[in-house]
């Protein structure tokens, strides 16, 4: 199958032919129609993370696919079925899976982490693991419930447990953020949002913000958040990951505040834990896409609670994605989608 492969950070992802993914009797082969580029897909190329396999390696996490074949004891698919492929494959076996509680897995593989991801033509998973994607949704909706929506729905509800009335700052507008944003306002919260394009902050003020920052526009970031609120924040969620978003943050904290560190990264906290004490700051990590969330997160689309419409905006083919990412890179985007078998596969699609 034709792949795009990780060697190593700082270089173009190189573009070749891999062998297909074995699948066991209890697998399932899914051909990938869309695979769209996250931030930490951007870590490992761009910032030196290590992913946990060792390269070579296939990035990519956020998948929607089609059946294409089923192992010898599947019963539960059967090929041609459309699917949304979770970004994170738990074990059902631990007790933290038992009790509903996934993202805690002990024995947890994060796709495009620890085994080889989307930006291929195929992956084997477990036939527990894809989600059927109802007919009505394009497959792009597949890959932004796959890991995008589910995890916005996972930090504002069951991670953070967002009040209504209480002032949050988002720091980051892009696909992310942007969702955390919808999710935090059916909390009800006063949500405002941080970041240095204004475009991405004009979508966020389309998608409900109460106001919005450039902080590249202020002399103090963290000074213009304050006059912005009215005061300080109850909660700030960092969705970046870099030093001086996540002091900004912090700096931005009401005393018994509540930060949320979402961004993924290898980048050592840069505040001091005396602070975190006098301040009795509470420091709440948010990973994972658990797979029990998803129908709620479809609720809410069918709904029209949330709004999707323009979070995807690049589309690349598989050969072209070293300039999708190009396009990431440089804040161009909010969401970027490869197509392994091109962009023809959307066409066709549509024209169903």
């Amino acid at each position: 199958m034709r792949a795009a492969i990780f060697h190593h950070s700082y270089e173009p992802l190189s573009i070749g032919n891999v062998p297909d993914p074995a699948v066991g009797p209890h697998d399932v082969l899914i051909a990938i129609r869309t695979c769209s580029l996250c931030h930490t897909d951007m870590q490992f190329i761009d910032q030196g993370m290590a992913p946990n396999m060792k390269p070579p390696i296939i990035l990519g996490h956020e998948i929607a696919g089609v059946i294409e074949e089923v192992g010898s004891e599947v019963k539960k698919f059967k090929p041609g079925e459309p699917v949304i492929v979770p970004a994170t494959i738990t074990c059902n076996q631990c007790l933290a899976c038992k009790s509903w509680n996934e993202t805690y897995c002990e024995n947890i593989r994060r796709i495009g982490i620890d085994i080889n991801g989307g930006f291929a033509e195929y992956i084997a998973v477990p036939d527990f693991h894809p989600y059927r994607l109802p007919h009505e949704y394009e497959f792009e909706v597949g890959s932004l419930i796959s890991n995008l929506l589910i995890g916005a729905y996972h930090l504002a509800f069951d991670r953070v447990n967002i009040r209504a009335g209480e002032k949050v700052v988002i720091f980051g507008s892009g696909g992310f953020g942007l969702s955390i944003l919808q999710m935090a306002k059916l909390r009800e919260a006063q949500v405002y949002m941080v970041d240095i394009f204004d475009w991405k902050l004009s979508e966020a003020k389309r998608l409900g913000a109460d106001a919005v920052l450039n902080s590249n526009k202020v002399p103090v970031c963290e000074e213009a958040v304050q006059d912005m609120l009215g005061g300080k924040a109850d909660i700030c969620i960092e969705t970046i990951g870099a030093p001086r978003t996540l002091m900004q943050a912090i700096n931005s904290l009401k005393k018994g505040g509540r930060l949320v560190l979402s961004g993924y990264s290898e980048n050592p906290l840069p505040f001091l834990i005396g602070r975190i004490i006098h301040n009795e700051i509470s420091l709440i990590g948010a990973e994972g896409a658990p797979r029990r969330k998803i129908p709620e997160v479809i609720h809410l689309l069918e709904d029209g609670k949330i709004n999707i419409a323009n979070l995807v905006t690049k589309r690349f083919n598989l050969d072209n994605i070293n300039q999708g990412i190009s396009t990431q890179r440089m804040g161009q985007t909010i969401r970027t989608v490869i197509y392994p078998f091109g962009l023809k596969a959307k066409r066709e699609q549509e024209s169903q």
